[in-house]
Formats: C-alpha cells, structure tokens, sequence
C-alpha cells in the first residue's frame, strides 16, 4: 500500500530538525528517490513513511528554529 505525505509539512518537520532530504535518506534507510518522491508529494511506500516517522520522532525539533521558521498554511482561511 502507498500512502502520499504532505510535502510541505514533511519540509517544515525538516527544517525545524536542521535535517536535509540527503540526511533523511541515510537517517531512514531509504533511497534518495523515496524521499525525493515524499517532497514531491508523490505516494511512497508505507513502510518507508514508517522510517521516515521514526527519524522524526527520534530527532527532536530546534526550538530555535521552530521560532525562526514559520509553519505551513493548514487549510482552508
């Protein structure tokens, strides 16, 4: 089954981590193309969203940068 994740939250979640695409790659165990897949907002695998949710779990957020770097819109105004 393949699920697709937000590419703009999926962006900000790195960001506030100071974490790049490439890290998240080698962090997860994924191919570069997989994550490059996620940002694109294409579907990935379930598996690999589970390895991508498991290095954001384990990589807390800056707070630093949580302040500096806004959020993503959430919907709809």
């Amino acid at each position: 089954m393949s699920v697709r994740l937000d590419p703009d939250l999926l962006r900000y979640e790195l960001a506030i981590r100071g974490i790049s695409a490439f890290d998240l790659a080698k962090l997860a165990h994924l191919s570069p193309a997989t994550v490059s897949a996620a940002l694109a907002g294409r579907p990935i695998a379930e598996a690999s969203a589970r390895q991508i949710d498991k290095v954001l779990k384990a990589t807390p957020p800056s707070e630093f940068l949580k302040r500096l770097i806004p959020p993503p819109p959430t919907g709809p105004a």
